[in-house]
């Protein structure tokens, strides 16, 4: 049924079904999707493609790649927010032919790991879920496989143009998400002594001087852009750039900080549903066995034990180095059968799913969130409830074994997506943003009561920054503007702040309450307990 190149087809499969199932029920969800669409949308109203903005200011976080990307695809097709939220499937998609190339490179003599490898990289939770999203990581992750594909192509020949072609990919990483692309491509890269083939007899001389023509070649490129931003972003840009987010995110995370063992905790929800297998193989023997799976331990392993080191994580951030464990998966499974002890694990972690999202309404209602909950599908439990039953009745030596464990993955998402339908809708923040939109068009002044994503410009299509405004300056400003209206966010409608507002939306599983300066001045004044705000993360 599966073998050969057809799991090539069931890898494409899964990851059609998913970004399709994704476009269609869910919207773009804050802060991050629409905080990143909007900052293309306030560069491509202002025609300036080299300076990022942030509701009107300099946007230090991320280079301009993604957003780039944004503005070809809306020159050829429109403005619209559908086919930004294909790139990353587009590049996961990529993936599979260069993940392949990479296996035929490391094992020649093996080609059952080269058919393999793209089901598996796949079918990885993390990678299908990060393939539907508009974000950063699968983008990255594409470079970064590209060039250590090109890497590796250079140790093998020699030849000088491949280090230019990985120099030329390093360009791109960095340009797509900083320099933390070296953290998952120089390691490996370095260590090429370690994992090269016996026949490869690359002096190492010429080899790291290639290494360091790539480096340059891609620093190069990166300061292609860089220049010129700093040029318009003035002084403060450049140190927000530079520093805050290069090394104040390596030694002092202000975002994301967790300790170095965070990682390791959550390997489990990285490497499903393989996790099962990985285990299996790395407690019994030696994690590398030929120099393609050293390859493979330099890549994931030396990259983790970095990441552990950086104090900003999120799981998101180690996506670019699952290839490196698809690989070293393919080359221990893909032609030697799995234990039944394995089997069963994984065919009872898929039941287990199933029945955690048939009974979602029942913990809802136990949390006391049933509101949310109970009107969402249990119809999403079935697929993972089936594939759990396949995996228990399969033969573990059976060709299918592979793609079976891979739609595991699949079957998880699209139960998760259809029980949880009801809470996407309620994280749309579009409603919301036509509704400022509409007030700024009268010329009457909006103001976001907290810290401000950006979340609001590209859904209401808005044409001027939001005004923020924090709470010790508030009074005297509303004073000022009585004809305003101000975005509260509270945890629920029982707050005795909603009791003035004159329009609410749910916003991230909170309330967002609009009300006029004039209204929340007045209520002040009469008002004699605290009143309890809650805050954006």
């Amino acid at each position: 049924m599966f073998g050969n190149r057809r799991s090539h087809w069931v890898a494409i499969g899964l990851l059609l079904s998913a970004s399709m199932a994704s476009l269609w029920l869910r919207p773009l969800l804050p802060v991050d999707e629409t905080r990143y669409l909007s900052v293309a949308w306030e560069m491509w109203q202002k025609g300036d493609f080299i300076l990022p903005t942030l509701n009107g200011d300099p946007y230090t976080h991320k280079p301009p790649l993604l957003f780039w990307l944004i503005h070809a695809e809306w020159a050829v097709l429109g403005v619209n927010a559908y086919a930004p939220r294909l790139i990353s499937l587009v590049c996961a998609l990529v993936s599979l032919p260069l993940v392949s190339n990479l296996a035929a490179n490391l094992w020649p003599e093996r080609p059952v790991i080269r058919d393999y490898t793209p089901l598996i990289l796949a079918s990885f939770m993390c990678w299908l879920v990060y393939s539907t999203t508009l974000m950063f990581d699968v983008l990255l992750g594409v470079f970064v496989l590209a060039a250590i594909a090109a890497g590796v192509r250079a140790s093998l020949s020699g030849r000088i143009a491949w280090f230019a072609v990985c120099g030329t990919l390093l360009g791109a990483g960095l340009l797509t998400k900083g320099p933390v692309i070296l953290l998952s491509t120089l390691p490996v890269l370095l260590l090429m002594p370690w994992w090269r083939r016996s026949e490869n007899r690359l002096p190492l001389g010429r080899w790291y001087a290639g290494l360091a023509l790539a480096v340059v070649t891609g620093a190069a490129i990166m300061l292609a852009w860089v220049y010129p931003a700093i040029l318009r972003g003035g002084p403060t840009f450049s140190h927000e750039l530079i520093w805050k987010q290069t090394a104040g995110r390596i030694a002092e995370s202000f975002a994301h900080a967790h300790p170095w063992y965070w990682y390791l905790m959550l390997l489990p929800l990285l490497l499903f549903p393989w996790g099962v297998l990985v285990w299996e193989k790395a407690w019994r023997g030696r994690l590398w066995r030929d120099p393609g799976e050293r390859f493979c331990v330099a890549w994931f392993g030396v990259s983790l034990i970095a990441f552990s080191l950086v104090s900003g994580k999120q799981v998101h951030y180690l996506i670019p180095t699952l290839p490196a464990i698809a690989l070293w998966l393919a080359a221990r499974y893909a032609d030697r059968p799995i234990t039944r002890v394995s089997q069963v694990s994984l065919g009872g972690i898929s039941i287990l799913a199933g029945l955690a999202l048939l009974f979602t309404p029942e913990w809802c209602e136990l949390s006391g969130v049933e509101e949310v909950c109970t009107s969402s599908p249990r119809l999403g439990a079935l697929l993972p409830l089936a594939i759990g039953f396949i995996l228990l009745r399969a033969r573990p030596d059976a060709a299918p074994r592979m793609a079976w464990i891979a739609i595991t993955s699949g079957a998880l998402f699209l139960g998760l997506l259809m029980n949880f339908v009801t809470i996407f809708r309620l994280q749309d923040v579009q409603p919301l943003a036509q509704r400022i939109k509409a007030l700024q068009d009268q010329d009457i002044k909006v103001v976001n009561v907290d810290k401000y994503h950006d979340q609001y410009q590209f859904a209401g299509r808005l044409e001027k920054p939001l005004l923020e405004i924090r709470e010790p300056t508030l009074d005297s400003w509303a004073a000022e503007h009585p004809e305003a209206c101000l975005i509260f966010y509270v945890h629920s409608t029982d707050n005795p702040l909603a009791e003035i507002a004159s329009e609410v939306y749910p916003y991230r599983g909170k309330q967002a309450l609009m009300i006029t300066a004039e209204d929340w001045l007045a209520y002040k004044r009469r008002s004699k307990p605290p009143i309890q705000m809650t805050h954006q993360d």
